[in-house]
């Protein structure tokens, strides 16, 4: 079996405790809950693994990953995973997220613009 660093997705072996790269406790890693451990999988550097992240996020409803997806959104240049973090807010409904999705009605990215409009459409129109 392969292991990987949570913190910075380094190769290791199963009985590390630290990882030689970043320092990371990985006994640390173990204690944490579900949500953190995928709100520190969108920083994998597979886009298909933040993709799924991004989604688990929002059926968890997780309001502590509002934050973090936002930061992500602002990071990426990704315009399918920016349309799945408006998605994962959508699922979350706090003020913070509803409102970051209205924000990004203003989108440069015609697919982000498209991806807002229709959850906010479906928000406030039904």
């Amino acid at each position: 079996m392969i292991f990987f660093c949570p913190q910075c997705w380094k190769e290791i072996k199963g009985n590390v405790k630290k990882c030689s790269r970043c320092g990371s406790d990985i006994t640390e890693h173990e204690r944490k809950g579900f949500a953190e451990k995928v709100i520190n999988a969108l920083n994998h550097p597979e886009q298909e693994t933040v993709q799924r992240a991004v989604w688990i996020l929002g059926r968890l409803k997780s309001t502590e990953s509002v934050e973090p997806l936002i930061g992500l959104f602002e990071h990426t240049d990704d315009p399918y995973i920016k349309a799945a973090i408006l998605d994962s807010l959508d699922q979350i409904e706090t003020q913070e997220a509803m409102g970051f999705i209205i924000r990004s009605l203003d989108s440069q990215i015609s697919i982000v613009r498209r991806a807002a409009k229709a959850l906010v459409e479906r928000k406030f129109y039904k």
